[in-house]
C-alpha cells in the first residue's frame, strides 16, 4: 500500500500500521495517542474471515450488547435504474438492524443514513464519505442503549445512541454515493469522533 494522510491530523505522507495497513499515523506521537482506539478493532483486520463474494464489502457492526466492534461482510447487490441505466447498490443489513422487543408501532420502521464527508472533531475533510446506519427511530422504537459505542467513546458520547449500529464505507463525497467499498481501521476513528461530536 502506498502513503495515506494521518487519521488524526491529515497531515501527508502518512505510514500505514504495520500490524493491520488499514490505517495511518504521520508520527509516532498519533500514533500512539490513538491505540486506546485503534488496537480495539487492529487485530481484526489481521484475521479476517474469507470474502463471502465479490458482491460483498468489509464493515463495521456497533453491537448494542456487547463492547467490541465486529468487521462483518454485508451483501451488496448491484441494482440498475431502468430508466437512466444508473448503477448503484442495495445493502443486506435489515437483518442485523432488528431487536427484540420492538415497539409494534415501529415495527415497520426504516434505516437513517448519516453520512460523514467531515471530521468535524478534528478539523478536516474527508475524500470518501462513512455512511453510519442505524434504526431510524431507535429513541422511541424500545431499543436498548448501545454498550459498544458507550464503551468506544468512554461514554463521552454527545447522543443516546440506541440498538445496532452498521458502518460502511462509499468512495467520494458525492451528495449520494451509489456504491460501497470496503471499510478501513481509520473510518472506526472517525465514527468514534462522530458519536464524540454529533
Amino acid at each position: 500500500m502506498t502513503t495515506s494522510t494521518c487519521v488524526l491530523c491529515n497531515s501527508s505522507n502518512a505510514k500505514f500500521c504495520s500490524s493491520c495497513h488499514s490505517i495511518s499515523y504521520c508520527s509516532s506521537e498519533c500514533q500512539k495517542f490513538d491505540w486506546h482506539l485503534h488496537k480495539m478493532i487492529c487485530k481484526t483486520f489481521t484475521a479476517l474471515p474469507p470474502r463471502p463474494s465479490t458482491a460483498h464489502k468489509l464493515a463495521i457492526l456497533f453491537p448494542f450488547d456487547a463492547t467490541d466492534p465486529q468487521l462483518i461482510w454485508i451483501k451488496c447487490e448491484r441494482r440498475v435504474d431502468e430508466e437512466d441505466g444508473v448503477v448503484w447498490e442495495e445493502t443486506d443489513i435489515e437483518h442485523l438492524l432488528a431487536i427484540e422487543n420492538v415497539n409494534p408501532e415501529y415495527q415497520d420502521a426504516g434505516q437513517e443514513f448519516k453520512k460523514i464527508t467531515r471530521n468535524k472533531l478534528r478539523g478536516f475533510n474527508l475524500s470518501y464519505t462513512v455512511e453510519v446506519v442505524c434504526r431510524e427511530t431507535f429513541l422511541v422504537d424500545g431499543s436498548t442503549p448501545n454498550i459498544c459505542v458507550r464503551h468506544t467513546t468512554k461514554g463521552r458520547m454527545t447522543h443516546d445512541w440506541r440498538g445496532p449500529i452498521v458502518v460502511m464505507r462509499q468512495p467520494g463525497t458525492a451528495v449520494d454515493p451509489l456504491v460501497y467499498e470496503d471499510i478501513r481501521a481509520d473510518d472506526f476513528r472517525v465514527a468514534i469522533d462522530y458519536f464524540l461530536s454529533y
